[in-house]
């Protein structure tokens, strides 16, 4: 079942999500942004790790600004060769629109290790209610996972058209105990 299986699910989830109508999307990233920050997860964390969302995905720009404007660190992932996920300091300011590609440069933003972030966001293609995550490919989410502190809190935020009734697992797999979709904050088994 491994990468075959894996490239099938990618491909059903980018088709639901191409016929989605923006509304539709603009409405549920909406009410993600609302569980997500209405919660005790959210309330109590200093350190947050995000990801700056794509137009498939969840949009991450208001969280960020609520995370400043309540006096959160927020730290965004570089993909490094080397190291996989590294993590960046992106200080308040401006952010580039939802059609950029960007990470942090690191000249211009401070380095985080992984274990001092408190809450992980991270993002994926599709997630079933076993906690499986299926991301882009590569396994970058899963090997930072693996580094984090074992305080840290993790959710996947993800629409609910991206659930899936099963999806392969190998051993690599870190599980997602939790998903934010436009339902509300769910844990997985």
């Amino acid at each position: 079942m491994g990468k075959t299986a894996k490239g099938v699910a990618r491909e059903e989830i980018r088709r639901r999500l191409a016929a989605w109508p923006k509304e539709d999307r603009r409405k549920a990233s909406e009410s993600i942004f609302q569980a997500l920050t209405a919660s005790r997860e959210w309330e109590k964390i200093r350190v947050l790790g995000l990801f700056l969302s794509l137009p498939d995905e969840p949009e991450t720009r208001d969280l960020i600004r609520r995370a400043w404007e309540q006096g959160k660190k927020v730290a965004l992932p570089k993909t490094d060769i080397q190291h996989g996920l590294t993590w960046w300091e992106i200080l308040p300011g401006p952010l580039p629109s939802l059609e950029t590609l960007w990470e942090p440069l690191p000249g211009n933003h401070a380095s985080i290790r992984p274990e001092s972030i408190e809450g992980f966001c991270v993002p994926g293609r599709a997630f079933d209610a076993r906690g499986v995550r299926l991301g882009r490919g590569g396994g970058h989410y899963d090997r930072a996972l693996a580094r984090r502190s074992r305080e840290a809190w993790v959710a996947g935020l993800f629409f609910g058209i991206q659930e899936v009734e099963n999806l392969p697992r190998e051993a690599h797999d870190v599980p997602l105990p939790a998903v934010v979709t436009e339902q509300g904050w769910r844990k997985l088994s």
